[in-house]
């Protein structure tokens, strides 16, 4: 791009398209596909989950699945008292974040064509990026830390909670330390950053994004989000300033 805060242009070693559709259509389609990636994600989800808890469940197990099951207060006190199951928890975040990274992958790819590394951002940054980038995070972590230090509204124990359930730490730090990272990257800094980059300029597209991530954590408390909405709107910014989705993985 010729700017940041300008319209998103071909890099020099991309190929020019030979048909440029509208923004307005370009950003329609994004969104479209952002909503599919969605809804796969949360059936994904839902249906690791629910295979999960039968399996923990011997009592449900032995009937079979049926669609009826889904209404058995039995299945639904299970589901509770799973919730926080580190097991499953990584489970679910390795099954749904690989289907669906791998999703937005090639249907960007059929998409986008030639032009998929740069939409993505799919590209190694400059060093100085890397390192300019990396402070502001190391940075941003030692204030959240102290927040969460001197404040307690600002502390949770979402993940003290996960951890002590986990039997296997090492499937539990794939899926929720490493694919399902990916994925939201993937999501919120590719997919969606990308579209909305056809029609709002960096600022707005960082807001958005931003948002939009908060959104995506609301299993924590109020005071947890507030610390979450400006982790995004830097992980925003540098995805934007480095032109690569991995400054911000």
């Amino acid at each position: 791009m010729e700017h940041p805060s300008g319209p998103e242009q071909p890099l020099p070693d991309q190929p020019r398209p030979t048909h440029v559709r509208p923004p307005g259509l370009e950003f329609a389609m994004g969104v479209a596909l952002f909503g599919v990636v969605i809804m796969v994600f949360f059936l994904v989800q839902t249906g690791v989950f629910i295979r999960g808890v039968l399996r923990h469940s011997p009592d449900l197990m032995k009937d079979g699945f049926s669609f009826s099951l889904l209404n058995d207060p039995r299945l639904n006190e299970r589901m509770a008292d799973l919730m926080f199951n580190g097991d499953l928890i990584a489970q679910v975040a390795i099954w749904s974040g690989a289907i669906c990274t791998l999703l937005i992958v090639l249907t960007v790819r059929w998409w986008k064509r030639g032009l998929t590394a740069q939409f993505l951002g799919l590209r190694m940054p400059h060093w100085k990026q890397a390192l300019l980038w990396l402070g502001v995070f190391v940075l941003l972590g030692l204030a959240i830390e102290l927040l969460a230090h001197f404040v307690p509204a600002f502390r949770t124990n979402f993940m003290e909670q996960v951890i002590a359930s986990t039997s296997n730490i090492a499937w539990l730090i794939l899926g929720v330390g490493i694919i399902a990272p990916v994925f939201e990257e993937f999501l919120l800094r590719g997919l969606l950053f990308g579209s909305m980059r056809h029609m709002f300029e960096e600022h707005t597209t960082v807001a958005l994004t931003a948002g939009v991530f908060a959104l995506m954590h609301m299993q924590y408390d109020a005071a947890v989000m507030l610390l979450i909405l400006p982790m995004g709107v830097v992980l925003g910014y540098a995805r934007s300033r480095s032109g690569s989705i991995l400054v911000p993985i």
